[in-house]
């Protein structure tokens, strides 16, 4: 039997608003495609860069890894540029795939979080960073 895992984008903490970011509220993340089209509304120059996991195994092949791995090499000038409450939406989305465990853990820590420092996005995350998420900044 499989079991499907979604992550819900709950509001940020209060004074905090999606609206500004175009994400909206309670989005539930069960797919990559949902995660693309996340990740699109927080980052839009995401959609240039994304190519439907071409690079890693055919177009329209690619889970959440293969997203994480995309948006990686982009997400340090996507933050730089970023609104606060873009950079804190995005945490929030961080906190609540490693929250969900599984492959959406998974996928978040190994392809992301386990890279911050390399790619230049740790010290602008942590603070935003649940206390799980944190223990898998390198």
């Amino acid at each position: 039997m499989r079991t499907t895992r979604s992550c819900l984008l709950a509001t940020p903490r209060r004074g905090v608003s999606w609206q500004s970011v175009n994400v909206v509220n309670e989005m539930k993340i069960e797919t990559p495609k949902d995660l693309v089209a996340a990740l699109i509304d927080l980052f839009p120059g995401f959609r240039d860069e994304w190519d439907e996991g071409e690079g890693y195994g055919g177009i329209g092949q690619y889970n959440f890894h293969t997203v994480f791995m995309e948006l990686a090499p982009f997400c340090s000038g996507y933050l730089a540029e970023a609104s606060p409450r873009t950079v804190e939406a995005f945490c929030t989305l961080i906190n609540n795939f490693v929250a969900s465990g599984g492959d959406m853990e998974n996928a978040v820590s190994t392809c992301l979080l386990e890279h911050s420092s390399q790619v230049g996005i740790a010290k602008t995350i942590r603070p935003h960073l649940s206390q799980a998420a944190k223990t898998e900044l390198r």
